[in-house]
């Protein structure tokens, strides 16, 4: 993990570096509230393995996402870790457990190389209490948050197959992505196939072989690291 230099300037008029207006989570932040965000806060660098918090840990710092991406996942006390989902630019991390003063409740670790806002949690209340906007940003983010919470919940429940399972979590990533009047992107694909088990209830095996039948069946294209939705429609009544 590295600190950039807190000497980075900082355009209060444009997105944080690395974001688009459309996924920075401050954008509409304005005037002097939009200044000061931008003067809070310090950029760090984070390499995969990296952990910017862990579970249980006491909260410190909430980090804007700029780029890369990130593992969140829990682990029971027999010592099974779950990945519940990847983090993508732009998302804010650590936030819940700032509001609550409480300890963070997942585990974030860099899947790739990444870059981050780091802004320590006192400040950016202090940031909020003074300015509404920021409050209210705040709390988009923080239901943003409780959203993907329950897609995770109702990924793991409601297909009653692994085929279902993959559906669903291959067509999340998939929506991150698309634009529409575009072609189909293609998905680096940002983590193992075991830890896609980890993240649809299931062994690395089984994975393999349902990604195999989807290559089949031709709902999927995967060259490389690389894979490509071909029938979003068909794998939506799967993950069903």
């Amino acid at each position: 993990m590295q600190l950039s230099s807190a000497s980075t300037s900082y355009n209060p008029h444009v997105a944080l570096p690395g974001l688009s207006q459309l996924r920075d989570p401050f954008a509409k932040l304005t005037g002097e509230a939009r200044s000061r965000f931008h003067l809070i806060g310090t950029e760090k660098t984070f390499t995969r393995g990296d952990r910017l918090f862990v579970e249980g840990q006491a909260h410190q710092f909430v980090y804007v996402l700029l780029s890369g991406r990130v593992k969140l996942s829990v682990t029971s006390r027999e010592g099974k870790t779950m990945i519940l989902r990847i983090a993508e630019p732009g998302n804010l991390l650590g936030l819940s457990a700032a509001l609550n003063s409480s300890e963070h409740e997942v585990t974030a670790e860099a899947a790739e190389y990444c870059r981050v806002k780091a802004v320590r949690a006192h400040d950016l209340i202090e940031l909020m209490e003074k300015y509404p906007e920021a409050a209210m940003e705040a709390t988009k983010c923080l239901l943003e948050e409780h959203r993907h919470m329950f897609k995770d919940v109702c990924r793991l429940a409601l297909p009653a197959t692994v085929a279902g399972r993959l559906a669903n979590l291959l067509l999340d990533w998939r929506a991150q992505r698309v634009k529409p009047g575009q072609a189909e992107p293609r998905l680096a694909m940002p983590v193992t196939q075991e830890e896609i088990a980890s993240m649809t209830g299931t062994s690395r095996e089984t994975v393999s072989r349902v990604l195999h039948q989807f290559q089949r069946d031709k709902l999927i294209s995967i060259k490389g690291a690389f894979l490509t939705v071909l029938q979003p429609k068909l794998l939506e009544q799967l993950a069903i």
